[in-house]
């Protein structure tokens, strides 16, 4: 009820017209007044729990043996029998509704309708009846004075007499409306089921309109008023909002409205209608010299300023918005603030990860040159991708360049590989911690997605490709939407058609980030499908990017190119690599050489087993050669992978064809009917952990045993195969090594465990650490181990490369050993010289190549190539090469002179497709595309000129190498007696030419035959032994 009521006047309401009275119902009078009471109550439905609230206003009227409950319109609302006893604060049940007692009224409020808050401040005697009537005269029992009696009747505004059972009274006159003028205090809240408080506000009421204005003078509502005057405690609704007025004001009170003008101090809020004179009216504190409502319940304004100091010492801060960004998104005109990256974080970055960081926001923030919000962090293995990441994504949580609209992002979604999902979240948690920003992970929880999606504190997703597939519908409806996608391991999006590219869409992000140590890695359509995904548009379509760049650029790097394609392609590259570097950074390994401790990498040719060369002539025999050449495609890879297995050990073979006839498949293949013939050539004994059956484990084999007796270090393990990884295990059971192994069956909480466990103990503990590259080849840290041993290459560069960085990172105390091993002569060489040729491509554009290679195209005599062997050779690859650095150890080899006596005939009758006559092709002329072809494939290796070659047979080279561990294991052949006229130094070379006079033969298998060796320093340049 009101808390401040004018004095009731004591005269008479003039009646405006004379047939007014007989429209007025007459009133109900069924019993003595005292038999009826009025009570002012509060309601509620039943609630059950422990804070009940009342959900509205009502009157109890009890006559009789009956209570019946009235809300504030006068509609019943329920009855119930009359309480034994009335009084304030009672509870009671009346119609199914819990009901406590206010205050009691009295009949002629009730019957007045001034009870109900909603008439004028004037009030007319009641008409019983339409006649005149005799005055009602009391009989006197004594002439003693009667004691006055208390009335119990609370004081309010007095209203319009309005008699329910009567008609409706007469709408206030137009007249009358327009006059009234009332400002009010008043609080506001959302319309809902949560009774929670919005904030402060004012209402003002002039005539037909009512306006709700905020405690700052900003209008949010008006409302067309067709009732009477407001009154205090009553409850008005705008739009979605429910306002309820608390204290009435003067117009002076009110702050200033956008364009109003000034009211000045001293005007007066105009007098209540209908109130007379005489009455007295409330004075506010403020006129007495108080604080204004609006001060007083207004919210305190803050200054504008940024989150951290950018004065303080060592503030990193970001770029400052330009103009033209600031009139596109500051568009609440707020105040530019400089974006600082928090101190505790900014702390811990090393020079080239700021870069990153500054980097990365540029463009997402669109401050950089290029069209679109994303970017390609393109940092080679173990730069600390991951920590640059983490510090953008707390920096666009918390801040904004311009003040008032909240932070740049609201979500973040995070996507990796499965095996990466833990190693992210325990990342956010060692440098963010564990409270500071809540991370959410997607593994098998089912609820994971709607816990981030719902929670706010939950601002984090962290999510496998695969999973995110089944997901994203859910994740498109997410509100606040996802802000920022960070795809890890990004050169998964290399076609723009797959479905894991695709899925992207639904989320409408624009602001998109690929982190990939090798963004590129096997031609420009893949670069071009992960640009497309971060920038959309920027590059054009694939179509006319393949026209414009694609094309003229690999025409370029072909052998037999003419000046103006070369002139062409070098000048599409250079307008390439201008608009990449607007949105991608790439940096080298090399510059963590003031951090971490020298790396020293080596390809080990190493010769293979009597074993494997039978089996290798029986599943390439010439007669068989041209049926396995031109069959199906999935035949040749079958070969391919078939071949690759036995160059690892000739026990898997027998494993596939135990797989294959198992299976029931009886299909008479060339391929099938070689592997049937090959298995007699393997011992029937042979055991899976007998190392003695491949050249490289016998070599692995004596690695590892000079490691563990000589050394405290630890070793991982790589291959691509599962099969491979049984090997291993079963012989670290034989040998008693205590090992680790994770691969795709590693349940996935055990995944970051072991790597734990194997980073922290020693080498009695953890000795070895079996690692397969597609399960946990990227992005773990391997810190605890400082050798590593690829046992197998990948057709893809970039699986390599990332299996081989897992030791030297951020960390790691020991000069780390890196192995690749090959077979020499086999397809292990053959894959090895594809993926050298690739990676030419990727370094070329990403601004790291040498300049040396040129050329990155095969052919088909590529792929037949692919299936010969050489079981005469140290090293097939370096014979290709035709590199004189047993002459010149220390200069690199020049580039090959162009050939030029191929002329334009012959080279327009090679055009011609179909069969020729065999008489018409001269020898010259076979001889000529024989050095076209040797000189491509010379070109595509020329990357190799950064590595030192070091012939491990039939010359004194052991010395230039710098691990004594592989020295250790070299092959010395046994010295015959020598003359007697010779010194020992004399007949030791003599034996070691006659060796080399003689090729390899008689060099027993496992025999490390050639060495291709790049040391990286601490100082972070190479060592200049490595160079040619």
């Amino acid at each position: 009820m009101p808390a401040f009521q004018p004095l009731q006047s004591s005269g008479k309401r003039k009646i405006d017209e004379p047939e007014s009275q007989s429209r007025k119902r007459p009133a109900l009078i069924t019993g003595s007044a005292g038999s009826s009471e009025y009570w002012m109550v509060q309601w509620r439905n039943h609630q059950t729990k422990k804070h009940k609230t009342w959900e509205g206003d009502g009157v109890l009227v009890v006559e009789g043996s009956q209570a019946t409950l009235f809300d504030t319109d006068g509609k019943p609302m329920g009855q119930a029998a009359r309480p034994a006893s009335l009084y304030e604060g009672l509870e009671i049940g009346v119609g199914g509704k819990d009901i406590g007692l206010e205050c009691r009224t009295s009949r002629a409020e009730y019957l007045s309708g001034t009870c109900f808050g909603q008439a004028a401040a004037v009030s007319a005697p009641l008409v019983t009846s339409v006649g005149p009537s005799k005055a009602f005269a009391p009989l006197k029992l004594s002439t003693l004075p009667q004691p006055k009696p208390i009335s119990m009747e609370r004081k309010s505004v007095p209203l319009e007499q309005v008699d329910l059972l009567s008609a409706p009274c007469k709408s206030p006159t137009k007249e009358n409306i327009i006059s009234l003028e009332s400002h009010w205090i008043a609080n506001w809240r959302n319309v809902g089921n949560k009774k929670s408080s919005g904030g402060d506000a004012f209402v003002s009421h002039t005539g037909k309109i009512v306006t709700l204005t905020s405690d700052t003078g900003k209008r949010l509502s008006t409302l067309a008023w067709k009732g009477t005057s407001l009154q205090s405690g009553q409850t008005l609704y705008f739009g979605g909002k429910e306002v309820q007025l608390f204290n009435q004001v003067s117009l002076s009170d009110l702050p200033n409205q956008s364009g109003d003008v000034d009211v000045p101090t001293n005007q007066k809020s105009p007098a209540l209608f209908g109130a007379s004179d005489s009455v007295k009216k409330f004075v506010t504190p403020l006129s007495a010299g108080g604080v204004s409502p609006a001060t007083f319940y207004g919210s305190v304004k803050k200054p504008a300023k940024p989150l951290h100091d950018p004065n303080a010492g060592g503030a990193i801060v970001m770029k400052a918005p330009t103009k033209e960004h600031t009139q596109k998104y500051n568009k609440k005109n707020g105040a530019i603030l400089p974006v600082v990256l928090d101190p505790v974080i900014a702390s811990k970055l090393r020079p080239h990860q700021i870069e990153g960081v500054k980097f990365m926001y540029e463009c997402v923030m669109g401050l950089r040159k290029h069209e679109g919000r994303g970017c390609i962090l393109a940092d080679e293995m173990g730069l600390g991708k991951t920590l640059q990441t983490i510090s953008l994504v707390w920096m666009l949580l918390r801040q904004n360049p311009y003040s008032g609209m909240g932070p740049v992002v609201e979500k973040v979604l995070i996507v990796c590989p499965v095996s990466l999902i833990n190693n992210w979240k325990a990342e956010f948690h060692k440098w963010l911690g564990r409270d500071r920003v809540g991370v959410t992970v997607c593994d098998k929880e089912k609820n994971a997605v709607p816990v981030f999606i719902n929670s706010k504190p939950q601002k984090v997703l962290i999510i496998g490709y695969e999973r995110l597939r089944t997901v994203i519908k859910t994740l498109s409806a997410c509100v606040p939407p996802i802000g920022l996608i960070i795809c890890d391991e990004g050169h998964r999006l290399k076609s723009a058609n797959s479905k894991t590219t695709a899925m992207f869409d639904a989320l409408r992000t624009p602001r998109r980030i690929i982190l990939s140590g090798t963004p590129i890695q096997n031609d420009l359509g893949e670069f071009h499908a992960m640009a497309d995904f971060c920038n959309p548009g920027l590059l054009d379509e694939y179509s006319a990017f393949r026209r414009i760049y694609e094309a003229p650029i690999l025409k370029s790097r072909a052998p037999d190119c003419t000046s103006k394609d070369t002139e062409i392609g070098e000048a599409r590259l250079a307008q390439l690599m201008s608009v990449a570097k607007s949105f991608v950074l790439r940096r080298e390994a090399k510059i963590l050489g003031n951090y971490l401790p020298p790396k020293h990498e080596y390809v080990v040719f190493i010769t293979p087993t009597a074993l494997q060369v039978s089996i290798f002539s029986k599943l390439l025999q010439p007669d068989k050669l041209d049926d396995l050449v031109q069959g199906s495609t999935a035949e040749s890879l079958a070969l391919m992978n078939l071949l690759t297995k036995v160059s690892n050990s000739p026990i898997l073979l027998k494993a596939t064809a135990d797989k294959e006839s198992a299976g029931g498949d009886q299909d008479n293949t060339v391929r099938k009917q070689s592997v049937r013939e090959t298995l007699c050539c393997i011992p029937e004994r042979a055991q899976l952990d007998d190392m003695s059956l491949s050249g490289k484990l016998l070599a692995l084999s004596r690695l590892l045993e000079h490691i563990k007796d000589t050394t405290e270090e630890k070793c991982v393990l790589v291959s691509h195969y599962t099969s491979t990884l049984n090997i291993l295990e079963a012989y670290c059971k034989k040998m008693h090594y205590s090992y680790y192994r994770l691969d795709g069956q590693t349940p996935t909480a055990k995944r970051q465990e072991y790597v734990n466990v194997f980073n922290k103990t020693s080498q009695t503990s953890s000795f070895i650490f079996l690692l397969s590259s597609k399960a946990g080849g990227v992005g773990i840290n391997l810190i605890g181990g400082s050798r590593l041993c690829l046992i197998d290459s990948d057709w893809n560069p970039s699986h390599d490369l990332q299996s081989m960085a897992r030791c030297h990172r951020d960390g790691q105390k020991r000069p780390v050993y890196i192995y690749r091993f090959l077979t020499a002569g086999t397809i292990d060489e053959k894959i090895y010289q594809r993926q050298v040729t690739k990676l030419g491509l990727s370094n070329s554009l990403m601004g790291s190549a040498s300049g040396s290679s040129k050329s990155d195209s095969f052919t088909r005599k590529d792929l037949r190539d692919i299936f010969r062997i050489h079981p005469d050779t140290l090293c097939n690859t370096h014979e290709l090469l035709e590199c004189p650095c047993d002459d010149q150890p220390t200069a690199a080899f020049s580039q090959p002179e162009p050939i030029s006596d191929l002329d334009d005939k012959d080279s327009d009758s090679d055009s011609h497709k179909g069969f020729r006559v065999a008489s018409q092709v001269s020898v010259s002329k076979l001889n000529k595309m024989d050095k076209a072809y040797a000189q491509k494939k010379r070109e595509g290796l020329a990357a190799l000129s950064e590595w030192k070659h070091i012939s491990c047979i039939g010359s004194d080279n052991h010395k230039d190498i710098q691990d004594d561990i592989l020295r250790e294991i070299m092959y010395v052949p046994e010295l015959k007696q020598k003359d007697s006229s010779q010194t020992q130094t004399e007949g030791l070379i003599a034996q070691l030419d006659t060796v080399g006079k003689n090729g390899i033969h008689g060099v027993p298998g496992g025999t490390i035959s050639f060495l291709f060796q790049k040391t990286t320093e601490g100082a972070g340049s190479e060592d200049p032994s490595s160079a040619l």
